[in-house]
């Protein structure tokens, strides 16, 4: 059953800030032994502000009020060690992806109201719908009250939740025990569980394992065995998709890189594997890639050669490349074509073009998501006649063409060796194509019938229809002179 809502502890799963060397601290210079009680009971007890909350906690470990100067002393103490918390590595690419995912985030926390602020400081409060901490609503985990809470503020069943955090009792026991579908983040032994939260991102709402190590997953040339997962930095990630480099071995124990994509949207899996089997039967260099046969399918590519594309890459000798590349995005509508996702190997003269899911995508299309189905292909195409009057724009302007070209081209001098070389490679990679259009349409077609290609970006995202694939191998039979009749290469339009 996929989740609607994901709950999550703060500390020791979100945010890195141990409290027991503030603790001890605190213990030395009062010359007391802080009771566990009264730590618990600091849980629930809510203040009107940050002054008030901190003489609160001292009232409640000391047994009486703290002098002025004590309450000063224990500020410095506290200010210094809030300042040591820190998010965890992989949690902010988690939480984006599964808010963009359209899940509901939900924070429980079982924290004095002096523990707070690191939570806001760090910014993460952003990403959470809900927000209970215990000194809020006077409920502790693993008290049912707590957990029932959230569900109350999100509208929700406990049975729709998952819950995440590293203590067994409070955020697995407790939420199990309410029928959530709880992952421990840590050692524990508990029945569902990982290492560390970056694990989360490969794991599907219905808490199936999508990437782990010790995996094994059938590539194109036989059975590959997971050993590291090697998460990209989270300021590497981007915006929209999880992305890691995968080490491990093949079956004779060779060992092989691969990376592993999983999609904000997972049907763009489809539309890019589609891609790179379409790019490669055009002639042009792509990654190897295939799926994981999992519920939610995973997409492995391997490295691309050489360095990404820089600017002055381009001159005569690989000029040809280029033109070939620069085809192929046409005939497919990869508008992603660009140098950040293009990489040269200098010493072969080889292209490779990687992050192809932004193809197939031509005609934006105004639908009423109200009134008509668009991830039916059936309906798109039953506008017929209409489907003009439907038609906002084109992907494949003659100026967009032209601007791309530009990012990897800067000679306009059309008689030139290079831009020569250039309308070569364009030429044969549609002299290819026109060979290959029947198999072309094959491979679209079946992917059509099994309702696997949604294309577009999110506000236009509908059905690859017929319509499209009409356009498609259109673009097969007239698209050449595009390049060759195009009489302003100064002007940018």
């Amino acid at each position: 059953m996929e989740k609607r809502v994901a709950i999550f502890d703060v500390y020791g799963t979100l945010i890195n800030l141990e409290t027991r060397p503030l603790l001890r601290k605190l213990a030395r210079y009062f010359g007391i032994r802080i009771s566990p009680e009264a730590l618990r009971q600091s849980m629930t007890l809510e203040f009107a502000n940050d002054r008030a909350a901190l003489a609160g906690f001292l009232e409640t470990i000391l047994g009486r009020d703290a002098t002025p100067e004590e309450i000063a002393h224990t500020e410095g103490l506290l200010s210094a060690h809030l300042a040591q918390a820190e998010v965890i590595r992989g949690v902010e690419p988690l939480l984006a992806f599964l808010h963009r995912r359209g899940l509901k985030l939900a924070v429980l926390s079982n924290v004095a109201q002096i523990f707070k602020k690191p939570f806001y400081d760090l910014g993460l409060d952003r990403y959470f719908d809900v927000i209970h901490w215990s000194s809020d609503t006077g409920h502790r985990k693993p008290m049912p009250e707590a957990y029932m809470g959230v569900c109350q503020a999100l509208d929700v069943t406990p049975q729709e939740c998952m819950f995440f955090g590293d203590d067994a009792k409070n955020d697995y026991d407790g939420p199990l025990n309410l029928h959530m579908r709880p992952i421990h983040i840590g050692t524990a032994p508990r029945a569902e569980s990982v290492n560390h939260i970056s694990e989360l991102l490969w794991t599907s709402m219905s808490a199936e394992p999508l990437l782990r190590s010790g995996q094994t997953v059938e590539t194109d040339r036989g059975t590959f065995t997971v050993d590291k997962i090697d998460q990209l930095n989270d300021k590497d990630l981007g915006m929209y998709n999880v992305v890691a480099r995968v080490y491990g071995h093949s079956d004779t124990g060779a060992p092989q890189v691969w990376y592993a994509k999983r999609f904000l949207d997972p049907s763009s899996v489809h539309v890019e594997l589609t891609a790179h089997e379409l790019m490669a039967l055009l002639g042009v260099t792509v990654p190897r890639a295939f799926l994981t046969d999992t519920s939610e399918p995973i997409l492995f590519t391997s490295p691309a050669e050489g360095e990404l594309w820089r600017d002055g890459d381009c001159d005569a000798s690989i000029a040809e490349e280029v033109g070939a590349h620069a085809a192929a995005a046409y005939i497919i509508s990869n508008a992603d074509w660009r140098p950040r996702n293009t990489f040269l190997r200098k010493d072969s003269g080889t292209l490779t073009c990687i992050d192809l899911e932004h193809c197939l995508f031509d005609r934006i299309l105004t639908l009423s998501r109200d009134e008509m189905n668009v991830n039916d292909p059936k309906a798109i195409d039953a506008l017929g006649i209409q489907t003009p009057l439907f038609t906002r724009s084109r992907v494949l302007s003659s100026g967009a063409v032209r601007r791309a070209r530009r990012c990897f081209l800067k000679n306009e001098d059309r008689s030139s060796a290079e831009i020569q070389r250039f309308l070569k490679g364009w030429e044969r990679t549609f002299e290819l194509a026109a060979e290959k259009k029947q198999v072309i349409a094959d491979i679209i077609r079946k992917r059509m019938d099994a309702g696997q290609l949604i294309v577009g970006t999110r506000s236009h995202r509908r059905a690859f229809a017929g319509i499209d694939l009409h356009d498609l191998l259109e673009r097969i039979d007239l698209g050449k002179p595009v390049m060759f009749d195009d009489e302003n290469w100064s002007e940018v339009k």
